[in-house]
């Protein structure tokens, strides 16, 4: 599939899938809005994992049997719950609020985890975002 801007005189974008599905002048429309939803996300997650703190492209392996494959999947499981910490939990939600940059909000974290002990999730979340409401 093609789509010829007039206003630049060029095809702007140019796709193409493989599917068991007739493409026809009535679907073709949610067929392309699909195949762009699906490539964003896959762009923006892939970004995410190479480029903000999850370093997915670096070669874990180091000669190493079997390493680069533990450490990438390892690396996954960290963004998968990242992600539902940022669904879920109220007080990462609030940590995470606090600084922009994830890149940035794990180096905070490593700084944190090098220099305190805690004995809970909960304590190490309300240091790192702690309660606006000093009377609890």
């Amino acid at each position: 599939m093609e789509i010829w801007n007039e206003e630049k005189g060029k095809v702007t974008y140019h796709n193409s899938w493989v599917t068991n599905i007739e493409v026809d002048e009535k679907n073709v429309v949610e067929m392309a809005e699909c195949a762009r939803a699906r490539w964003k996300i896959e762009n923006e997650h892939n970004n995410v994992l190479k480029h903000h703190g999850y370093h997915l492209e670096h070669n874990f392996g180091h000669g190493k049997e079997n390493a680069c494959e533990i450490y990438a999947v390892l690396n996954l499981l960290a963004f998968q719950m990242h992600g539902i910490l940022l669904l879920l939990d109220e007080g990462y939600q609030k940590a995470r609020g606090s600084i922009r940059r994830l890149d940035e909000f794990f180096a905070g974290l490593r700084l944190i985890f090098s220099r305190f002990l805690f004995g809970s999730w909960e304590e190490f979340i309300g240091f790192i975002a702690p309660d606006d409401d000093p009377g609890g």
